[in-house]
């Protein structure tokens, strides 16, 4: 999972990591090519792309190419495309990586949202990579769009950003590594399946612009103490199941506030975010209340203060005990990737009459 800065977005963090964890150049001065005369891409659009190295990158400027046109509907300004990415390392020759399944047919990332024509400040490293890649108006659903790019012009305003190099450092990127970036235009970020009736106690949402932009309570009935789940929108997609991660677009607001306390519609960002069990990183009425739908609905939820906040404030505009609104898109699912086997106790080191089992209770 590409890490998520932190919000608001901190991209002019001067703190620089201990020097032990700093980028080194994985780069070479022996026979680099320039852009595309180095890397060939082929396959077809919507599946991983197949990657041909001539030669050694080398870490310039951006240089664009559209590989496929797509044959689908034609992006406008504003429009939200989804999209799926490979990044690849042009000194490595490796892929550091993709939304595509691996080659054993793992599928343990989500893909991305771009707004196209929107110079939009990134939200997150996965922004940062697929930014440089730009779906302009007139881009077709099913085009497939390649950048080569060195990465320190990439992170030229990224440097002293612990975040940022930490995700980099960990997918094996240098700062003078030259960089491959596909991108897949897969579909426009929106609910798509078969529309339901909202039920009494749901508040109307208001949309701007075609999104939703806020909840309107008004003739509303008061909150009913219980977790609520309306399904506006079935999707066609996959079941989302416990311990999946999730690319959701959402927007969220208390019956007594004037205006959304956290949305991601009008940015065209969203979020990812893994639900139901141990490790799930959202509050649990997110967690119970998506496992089961598929992909491509729409659904409002009415989560009550133990499945929400309880009794602790979240900052100014959420109170202790408040009753919490979402309308969330789930626009793609993937499992989360095992944690890496322990390394094995060296002999003679452990107790072999310890026989006690981790202890915790998995969160729903």
């Amino acid at each position: 999972m590409l890490k998520r800065l932190p919000r608001p977005a901190t991209l002019l963090v001067t703190s620089l990591l201990p020097a032990s964890l700093a980028l080194a150049a994985c780069g070479s001065d022996d026979s680099t090519l320039e852009g595309f005369d180095a890397v060939t891409v082929s396959g077809q659009s919507g599946s991983a792309p197949e990657i041909d190295w001539k030669g050694t990158l080398e870490a310039g400027k951006a240089q664009t190419r559209v590989i496929a046109e797509g044959d689908g509907v034609e992006l406008e300004k504003g429009d939200v495309a989804q999209i799926n990415f490979t990044v690849a390392n042009g000194f490595t020759h490796k892929v550091n990586y993709t939304t595509y399944p691996d080659d054993e047919g793992n599928d343990y990332n989500v893909g991305s949202l771009v707004k196209v024509g929107a110079d939009a400040e990134p939200q997150s490293v996965a922004d940062i990579l697929t930014q440089a890649v730009e779906i302009e108006p007139g881009t077709k659903v099913g085009a497939r769009v390649a950048v080569t790019v060195g990465s320190d012009t990439l992170l030229e305003d990224y440097l002293g950003n612990g975040t940022v190099q930490q995700a980099m450092a960990s997918m094996d990127i240098g700062n003078e590594d030259g960089l491959l970036i596909v991108v897949d235009v897969t579909g426009v970020a929106e609910p798509a399946g078969a529309p339901g009736k909202a039920p009494a106690w749901a508040p109307k949402i208001v949309e701007k612009d075609g999104v939703p932009a806020s909840l309107d309570f008004k003739g509303a009935p008061a909150p009913s103490g219980k977790l609520q789940v309306a399904t506006l929108v079935k999707g066609t997609g996959p079941v989302v199941k416990k311990g999946q991660k999730i690319l959701a677009s959402y927007l969220g607001q208390i019956p007594k506030g004037k205006k959304p306390f956290d949305e991601s519609f009008s940015e065209g960002r969203a979020l990812e975010a893994v639900v139901g069990g141990p490790n799930a990183s959202v509050v649990k009425g997110w967690s119970q209340g998506l496992v089961g739908l598929p992909v491509g609905s729409r659904v409002l939820l009415q989560i009550p203060p133990k499945l929400g906040y309880g009794n602790k404030a979240q900052g100014e505009d959420i109170p202790a005990n408040s009753t919490l609104y979402f309308v969330v898109d789930i626009l793609d699912v993937a499992d989360v990737e095992p944690a890496p086997e322990p390394e094995p106790e060296p002999t003679g080191s452990a107790d072999p009459g310890d026989g006690a089992s981790p202890s915790g209770t998995p969160a729903e």
